[in-house]
């Protein structure tokens, strides 16, 4: 009892004791989050009284718990119009960082729909796989809200511990484990720069606030002097963040990664983790230290070219469809550095119209490859594609139809995701970044189309090589791939086929998502 009324003493006494430090008004702003992390348990404690054999209801748990928290979201944006930091400035109820969540709550979804059917074909149905996947989706949507340094570390750690054992799902699979160790000794030597980056901006600033980072770094430009101790800081931050965006050069973990990890996995980690990154990018770099923008956006320009010449070139020689939809999506990064180059709103808003584009259209490709990829392995070469219009002429068409979004050809989302970079580039004078981004595109066309002619390709005998684009497809492992790959699901046709929906709505209708970005206020803490 007297250890009970001292510790009431405490907090009465410290106005930051834990009793008063988390009011109520602040927890319903971080509500999906909440329901997340709670579904998250659910699935856990579920699992342990699910008998062996196919987890269905877990999928099921896992949709609701995602839809549920997409409808908060939905809630809160309608009471978000200008935004306000709650738990004292270290996370943001704002409408930059609810979009992001939902762009993370919908790729979410759609992996969890794809789920079920591609687990029990690979005999990898374990709850272990829903409890992880909810955990990474608290971690991108921890990330996208971020406003505080710690906060930003904590949400992409939380991200990428279950994604490092994602990777190795497959336990039985040598590339899947080689795959995971990459990933996590990677992953931890780029969190260690991250962490020193946050203590240099610490020690400049005295405060890990992007706010109170954002009044520093402001005051010193006005009076025209600026850190060199800060500027390293950011730089380190800045290497942090581009190795979880795959930006080159940070981005060798990326093909090997992606090619190991099971279909499904990665199709959930090549657009989430883009996603709920960029968010904490454009956050810091965009808004905390937009004042010091002549400091730093030379570098980031420079590395936004380096991903879209690197990623676009390799690509053209990859044979893993896995491996070239990874350098693609290096380049498509590298897009979207274009709007974090820019430092301004307009590029701001560029960048997450192209990121809504993204998540549509990658996850629409990955997808693809789930629904295909059969019983003893993924679908992760040109011979699984060759013929596929004649056996599932719908895969065909929405492959076709991503593909060529990626590429930017005109009346898709990507078209006018690249023309609103670009020509955000070229209204802030930064003519050579829309120069490099209309070249590399160019290249892009090239395997995009060579994976399209695959499918589209008539398919001979046994003893008959398939020639792609100069590239020769051998007859047996196309008759092989015939047998081999599964059959898609209705649930899968039918998640593909609204992801298509989407990639054509955003390039039909622009306006009814860059309607909503525009003027989007970002709070900064």
């Amino acid at each position: 009892m007297t250890q009970l009324i001292h510790s009431a003493a405490l907090g009465a006494a410290l106005p930051w004791y834990p009793l008063h430090f988390v009011p109520a008004s602040d927890l319903v702003e971080f509500l999906p989050e909440l329901v997340v992390a709670a579904g998250m348990v659910a699935v856990l404690i579920l699992d342990l009284f699910t008998a062996p054999g196919p987890r269905t209801r877990l999928a099921w748990v896992s949709g609701v718990t995602v839809t549920v928290a997409f409808g908060v979201a939905v809630g809160e944006w309608v009471g978000h119009v200008n935004g306000h930091a709650v738990f004292n400035g270290a996370f943001a109820a704002d409408r930059f960082g609810l979009f992001s969540d939902f762009l993370i709550l919908l790729v979410a979804l759609a992996v969890i729909w794809l789920s079920p059917a591609y687990l029990q074909r690979r005999g990898l149905d374990s709850g272990e796989y829903y409890v992880l996947l909810l955990g990474a989706v608290v971690g991108m949507l921890v990330l996208s809200g971020a406003t505080n340094l710690i906060v930003v570390f904590l949400g992409i750690e939380l991200l990428s511990i279950p994604l490092y054992v994602l990777c190795a799902l497959n336990r039985d699979d040598p590339l899947g484990q080689e795959a995971a160790i990459k990933y996590l000794l990677l992953g931890g030597f780029a969190s260690a720069f991250l962490v020193y980056g946050m203590a240099l901006v610490y020690g400049e600033t005295g405060s890990t606030d992007l706010a109170r980072i954002h009044q520093v770094v402001l005051h010193g430009a006005l009076a025209g002097t600026t850190d060199p101790m800060l500027l390293a800081g950011v730089a380190l931050i800045g290497v942090g963040l581009s190795f979880k965006v795959s930006v080159a050069p940070f981005h060798w973990w990326t093909p090997d990664v992606y090619q190991g990890a099971p279909v499904l996995v990665t199709t959930f980690m090549s657009v989430a983790t883009k996603v709920a990154a960029f968010a904490a990018f454009l956050r810091i770099f965009s808004v905390t230290l937009g004042s010091t923008q002549a400091d730093w956006t030379v570098a980031i320009a420079l590395v936004a070219i380096a991903s879209m010449v690197l990623g676009n070139v390799v690509a053209l020689a990859q044979r893993s469809l896995k491996r070239m939809l990874a350098y693609s999506g290096i380049a498509q990064a590298g897009y979207v550095l274009i709007g974090v180059a820019l430092g301004q709103p307009d590029g701001t808003a560029a960048s997450l119209y192209y990121l809504a584009a993204y998540a549509a259209m990658n996850t629409g490709a990955f997808g693809v490859l789930t629904a295909l990829s059969g019983r003893g392995e993924d679908c992760d070469d040109y011979a699984g594609l060759v013929g596929l219009a004649r056996r599932q002429p719908l895969l065909a068409g929405l492959m076709s139809l991503f593909l060529l979004s990626l590429a930017g050809f005109p009346m898709t989302a990507g078209f006018f995701g690249k023309f609103f970079l670009f020509s955000a580039a070229i209204h802030d004078g930064q003519i050579p970044l829309a120069v490099w981004g209309v070249l590399t595109s160019a290249v892009s066309l090239f395997y995009y189309l060579r994976v399209i002619l695959a499918m589209f390709s008539a398919v001979g005998g046994p003893d008959q090589a398939v020639n792609v684009a100069g590239m020769t497809v051998d007859g047996a492992a196309v008759a092989r791939a015939q047998v081999v790959l599964a059959r898609p699901t209705l649930g899968a046709r039918t998640v593909l086929t609204l992801f298509a929906a989407a990639t054509l709505v955003l390039g039909v209708f622009p306006a009814v998502v860059f309607g909503l970005i525009q003027g989007i206020h970002v709070v900064a803490g």
